[in-house]
């Protein structure tokens, strides 16, 4: 299995550059046609109302586009770059949501409120996991990644979105070096008694994935915090996990948890709904 199909996000904050090299090594490793694709809102309210960019935007996507094409020339990949014709908000949402539809993996750059109106909106990121039907990689905003995937943590609970989220991330598995398999118990779950069943690392043995599990049980709301500190713990350089889904935990109201790892994941994070 692999990723045929890349797009990545482009605006002009200042972490998109380290964004689009991480999407580069990505497509490199996988063999993938790269698309990018500038997205984000106009501060020009006159342009916005008319539906048309502003001279802000033309010349935000202009570098974006010379941005983009320097690195596909000396990466040697096949790519191709677009640009939105306006920065009204829902628009810039639902463009990259219908964008994403058609690849096999959408990264996208981690929300930093200091970028302002140089970023995408603030709810992009939660909005294409939930409707575009694809896997997300969420880069980091602070950092460099120019290598994601060597080192995986799976954040598993056995319910829907995990088991998305295992087989929308099968490619990267595939290639790994080391994957690390992270189950987080309630103290209900983990005296709760279940009769055999196939394990996950069973399912992952089938794909050529050799795989360790580790779990760990946790009485308080600081559940994603703590699966957090043990992907941190493995060394990963990637964590994999269902989006809107309760892990186990029925004092987190839906997708709160999520919101949270958005927010504040240090390393690659691969996302499905």
């Amino acid at each position: 299995m692999t990723y045929k199909h890349i797009l990545v996000h482009l605006d002009s904050s200042p972490h998109v550059e380290a964004r689009l090299d991480a999407a580069v090594a990505l497509a490199q490793r996988h063999g993938a046609f790269l698309r990018g694709l500038f997205a984000q809102g106009d501060r020009n309210a006159t342009s916005v109302i008319a539906r048309r960019s502003s001279d802000h935007l033309v010349e935000a996507a202009s570098r974006s586009e010379a941005l983009f094409k320097e690195k596909l020339a000396a990466s040697g990949l096949q790519g191709q770059w677009h640009g939105l014709t306006h920065g009204e908000y829902n628009h810039v949402i639902r463009e990259v949501i219908i964008w994403s539809r058609f690849a096999d993996l959408t990264v996208l750059g981690q929300y930093d409120r200091e970028a302002g109106s140089q970023a995408a909106p603030e709810e992009l990121n939660e909005q294409v996991v939930l409707n575009s039907g694809r896997p997300v990689l969420v880069v980091p905003y602070a950092g460099r990644f120019a290598v994601i995937g060597k080192r995986v943590a799976v954040a598993w609970n056995a319910e829907r979105e995990a088991a998305r989220a295992l087989s929308d991330a099968m490619p990267m598995l595939e290639k790994a070096d080391e994957v690390t398999v992270i189950t987080v118990l309630t103290q209900a779950s983990s005296s709760a008694a279940e009769a055999p069943r196939v394990g996950v690392l069973d399912h992952l043995a089938f794909h050529g994935v050799t795989a360790e599990q580790t779990h760990f049980t946790v009485t308080d709301i600081g559940a994603m915090d703590a699966l957090l500190a043990r992907a941190m713990d493995t060394g990963a350089d990637l964590l994999v996990m269902g989006a809107h889904g309760h892990y186990g935990f029925p004092f987190l109201h839906r997708g709160s948890g999520t919101r949270h790892v958005l927010r504040t994941c240090p390393v690659p994070l691969l996302l499905s709904h």
